[in-house]
């Protein structure tokens, strides 16, 4: 049983919709990735964390700069979509208390380029006098000294986050300010974060910075790690879980933390609202139909739009789950012919696929997938494929991995899961 007071809830242990950083919320370090990042903190350059949605990105930075976050000396910006750098600096010199009045000028200056959106930022600290000529400056473009010396002195850590919804003038405006600020003196650190390889667009518009800009990826959970959340969050929870159905967890989440978190916290309120101290599978169904309900209607209602099958067969599904386990935030023509092949264990032709993908990317389909182009050792490289939004790749993967578990809730309606024709596609 579970007396009342002797252990915290489960909403405090998994924390799928937040960062783990209070007292009880459940968190296993991630050695490799933390690893990487103290040692691009230590050498001053800038690490551009990126991986997948819901690989624990954000969290593994919040965690890390949690002690430094406490004492006030850290900027999280949680998204830069529809900002410029001079919102950026706004941002950063209220943090440190100072009052900002922002005017509109015209960007035809010589000298300010990138995409920068010219601004006139004006700056005193609170209870400091206006006429301060330590306290006022104007900026004009991302190498001004000005902010650049009073978030050094502040000794400031800025994180900017969802790096891949930056428009490509803040994207130029950014590479200048690293250039600007990695020449100095210490005491100010600069970290991305984002679903994409943000460090190769940076470096393009100005390779003067690729010694100071280094990618950071954030793998796939491993089994290991994501065993030590199942365990360690029901044991703190006092619950127990079998190692059968603590495995079909693993496998249902492929790798994805939040998603791990989500059915560990619905099934442990199931199993503790029936007053047991074990996860049923039962239980661990109905955490299955919840985060299909709740956190994947959306996602869910896509996905069985694009894979609904009526005719030849046109490896829809099958596409989707090769984009899926793609390495990258993208897929080449190869991966998706091989991913394909190997899951129908047939050599299917690349000339067999050019449909499907053609009408994954159509709205009759959801426009689930996109086309994308990188640039990859200075060679931009075209015909590439991307899920439109970054949540379905890993819930593609999970959706695929259901099936393997026996743990899709098949009493609820399929109609509640985002299918409206309550069949399953083949």
């Amino acid at each position: 049983m579970n007396p009342v007071g002797r252990h915290p809830a489960p909403h405090d242990v998994f924390t799928p919709g937040s960062p783990p950083l209070e007292e009880h919320n459940i968190y296993v370090s991630r050695t490799a990735a933390e690893h990487s990042l103290r040692k691009y903190i230590q050498r001053r350059q800038v690490p551009v964390v990126w991986g997948e949605y819901g690989v624990g990105k954000t969290t593994l930075v919040q965690r890390f700069f949690q002690e430094k976050s406490a004492k006030g000396t850290v900027v999280y910006i949680a998204s830069v979509s529809g900002l410029t750098l001079p919102d950026i600096f706004r941002t950063i010199l209220e943090h440190l208390e100072y009052t900002v009045t922002v005017e509109s000028t015209t960007t035809d200056v010589v000298g300010v380029d990138g995409g920068f959106d010219l601004r006139i930022v004006k700056a005193n600290a609170k209870g400091e006098t206006a006429n301060s000529l330590r306290t006022q400056l104007v900026i004009t473009s991302p190498t001004d000294t000005g902010i650049n010396n009073i978030i050094r002195e502040a000794g400031l850590t800025v994180v900017l986050d969802e790096m891949h919804k930056a428009s490509g003038g803040l994207q130029a405006a950014i590479a200048d300010w690293i250039k600007a600020t990695r020449a100095g003196a210490s005491g100010f650190q600069l970290v991305l974060v984002g679903t994409s390889t943000d460090a190769g667009r940076l470096v393009a518009l100005d390779p003067g910075i690729d010694r100071y800009v280094k990618e950071m990826p954030v793998e796939l959970m491993s089994e290991a790690e994501a065993r030590y959340i199942i365990d360690e969050g029901f044991n703190r929870l006092g619950l127990t879980i079998s190692p059968d159905l603590r495995g079909r967890v693993i496998t249902s989440a492929a790798g994805a933390p939040t998603i791990i978190q989500a059915l560990c916290l619905d099934s442990a309120e199931e199993a503790l609202s029936a007053d047991r101290n074990h996860v049923s599978e039962e239980d661990l169904k109905q955490a299955v139909a919840a985060y299909l309900k709740e956190n994947g209607g959306r996602l869910a209602d896509h996905y069985y739009r694009a894979i609904e099958t009526t005719g030849p067969r046109r490896y829809r599904k099958q596409v989707l789950q090769a984009v899926a386990m793609a390495k990258n935030d993208y897929a080449t023509m190869d991966d998706i012919r091989d991913g394909v092949s190997r899951s129908l264990d047939l050599d299917v032709p690349s000339t067999s696929l050019s449909g499907p993908l053609r009408d994954l990317r159509t709205a009759e389909y959801a426009s689930i997938l996109k086309d994308v182009d990188r640039e990859v050792s200075g060679v931009r490289i075209h015909n590439l494929t991307a899920f439109t939004d970054p949540m379905m790749k890993s819930f593609v993967r999970f959706m695929n991995n259901l099936d393997h578990t026996d743990l899709m809730p098949l009493a609820t309606p399929r109609s509640e899961l985002g299918d409206p024709d309550g069949e399953r596609s083949v």
